[in-house]
């Protein structure tokens, strides 16, 4: 009877190693910068082209100011036409990052992380170096984005971006009042999740926010991607 107990517990015990030894190869850990920070260096592309389409997931939570609202329904009954990706201008944030089949590239450093998009070549900067906004900010189309760490996670918060820029391919607009903080935390070694809140009090009823997850792309480079607008034929 001892000798069959032991061999229960025997077997047990192999069994949880040998779980705890297969969630371990599954889920391999993410690499730390020599100044012990995660390194989120890479390829990256969203998991999934849900939220390229609509950013707010279908949260009916997400409540339009009114003239948003009607912007939006237009949009949307034209189909996204006018949309600026058809004139070879950037999507904007967080819309950059959220075109699956154009990947992006984290370059980080101690004092920038610097984000290369394959789409049209445009590069975005996260200041980490301590500097403020400035205090008047031009409209851009990627805007001003400073960084910082909270613990494992990086939070980028970003202002000044033109409302020419449209926050998904459906059409949700905002206003240059806009603010968007994300926070980059990583999963695993291919795996990262970017919580992104949107702050835009003069196109939303109140803040919302929404997680997106995004996959590492293995043994890949970023290749070249031109936009170019097309003259239209001679005589038609």
């Amino acid at each position: 009877m001892k000798t069959l107990q032991a061999s229960w517990i025997a077997f047990a015990a192999a069994a949880v190693l040998l779980a705890v030894g297969v969630a371990g190869a599954q889920e391999p850990r993410a690499a730390r910068t020599p100044d012990g920070r995660p390194d989120l260096s890479g390829i990256w592309r969203a998991a999934t082209s849900r939220y390229e389409t609509d950013l707010t997931g279908g949260n009916s939570r997400v409540v339009l100011q009114p003239w948003a609202a009607a912007l939006y329904q237009e949009r949307r009954a034209s189909r996204g036409k006018g949309r600026p990706s058809e004139r070879c201008l950037p999507h904007g944030v967080p819309a950059m990052m959220l075109t699956r089949a154009y990947p992006w590239k984290i370059v980080q450093t101690p004092g920038i992380v610097i984000i290369l998009f394959h789409e049209s070549l445009h590069f975005r900067q996260i200041f980490t170096d301590g500097r403020p906004f400035p205090a008047d900010p031009a409209p851009g189309w990627l805007g001003y984005t400073l960084g910082r760490w909270d613990g494992d996670t990086l939070v980028a918060d970003t202002i000044g971006q033109t409302e020419q820029t449209w926050l998904d391919e459906s059409g949700h607009p905002h206003s240059e009042a806009l603010r968007v903080i994300e926070r980059f935390r990583r999963r695993g070694a291919d795996a990262m999740d970017v919580e992104i809140a949107i702050d835009d009090p003069k196109a939303y009823a109140k803040p919302w926010t929404v997680t997106v997850r995004f996959e590492r792309v293995r043994d890949a480079e970023l290749g070249e991607d031109v936009c170019a607008i097309q003259p239209a034929a001679a005589g038609r």
